[in-house]
């Protein structure tokens, strides 16, 4: 069963059609990686499947009620204020909210689930700082763990990764392939094309408002799609420890 179904959908910013017509499913067990250049619609498109903004067409997640919704999908949006000096246990705790009745206290399940994502995401020793006080890449990963403790079916998250130096880029990217070998998805908007090809099963490339491609990163990132969508060559190779891509240049 789809864990996200979106047909003809479509977005508009003022006069501007930002989305049009766009159609996918997302399966269990996938991480898609969707990409295109500045402006192409990847923010748009996952803030309307989410119902966050208005859009014609149809979203699968954009039709249930919204506590359901919040039990099925989790949402990491491109922007990462925290507000409040809250500890980043308390932060991350925030992404359990879903599963409580209301007026409900945080039970063992659901602290058990916050240590899982603060280890997962190598914030044992911040636990408990206030949020505030943390580096922007650490705040990134602290918002991060609050998806993984939300430990829903579906993850959508906004370019999550970016700011993040190599390591924990990859050790984030490496988390949500293992959720998707749960059992579950992710579907994660990027600009880093290597990190991209490494880590996602699946790419949707975004341009002028549709889906330009969609399938393996191989297939995908041919040098004709490469050329008209992002106006770039670029070196594309399998190794032993996986395939490699680097952009060479770009194109007149």
């Amino acid at each position: 069963m789809s864990l996200l179904r979106v047909q003809n959908l479509s977005a508009r910013r003022g006069l501007r059609a930002v989305l049009d017509r766009v159609g996918f499913t997302v399966e269990p067990g996938e991480v898609v990686g969707l990409v295109g250049r500045n402006g192409a619609g990847k923010t748009t498109l996952l803030r309307a499947a989410l119902g966050l903004l208005p859009a014609s067409g149809e979203s699968s997640l954009a039709a249930m009620p919204p506590a359901a919704r919040a039990r099925h999908a989790a949402w990491m949006p491109q922007s990462r204020e925290i507000a409040w000096p809250v500890t980043v246990e308390t932060l991350v705790m925030l992404g359990r909210i879903p599963h409580l009745a209301a007026g409900a206290r945080p039970g063992d399940a659901d602290r058990a689930a916050v240590a899982a994502a603060l280890r997962r995401m190598d914030l044992d020793d911040l636990a408990h700082r206030p949020a505030t006080e943390l580096s922007g890449g650490e705040q990134a990963r602290a918002l991060i763990a609050r998806v993984l403790a939300q430990d829903t079916p579906l993850i959508l998250a906004d370019e999550p990764v970016a700011g993040l130096d190599p390591g924990h880029q990859m050790a984030a990217m490496e988390e949500f392939r293992r959720l998707a070998a749960e059992g579950r998805a992710v579907v994660v908007s990027l600009h880093d094309l290597g990190l991209a090809v490494r880590h996602c099963s699946r790419l949707l490339l975004l341009h002028d408002g549709r889906i330009a491609a969609d399938g393996p990163p191989r297939a995908v990132l041919t040098a004709d799609n490469l050329a008209r969508a992002f106006g770039i060559a670029a070196h594309f190779v399998d190794t032993a420890r996986g395939p490699v891509f680097q952009p060479l240049e770009a194109l007149p």
